[in-house]
């Protein structure tokens, strides 16, 4: 099964001041456009399906592959790197 947001409560949304939430000019409007139900379309008419196991939230997936991609990363150091920054966790709704 097909998730889009993971609608996971967040403690961090109450903890962290104004300051750091807010994204760097770059990812902002990297967010715009993944926000955008436009653009999320495909995605969710291509592997939408009633079987199987719930996937990992399809923002986040391709949150975290832009980031891979951009800054030419493997998986593991993509891992370490949104796992150190606060930032980029944020930007993957992690």
């Amino acid at each position: 099964m097909l998730r889009i947001r993971d609608n996971q409560i967040n403690i961090w949304e109450s903890i962290l001041p104004e300051s750091v939430k807010t994204l760097p000019v770059e990812l902002a409007k990297v967010d715009e456009i993944l926000n955008d139900p436009r653009f999320m379309k495909p995605f969710f008419e291509r592997f939408n399906t009633k079987r199987g196991r719930p996937t990992l939230a399809i923002q986040t997936y391709l949150r975290l592959m832009y980031l891979k991609q951009r800054y030419q990363l493997g998986y593991e150091s993509l891992v370490k790197e949104v796992g150190d920054s606060i930032t980029w966790r944020l930007f993957c709704q992690i």
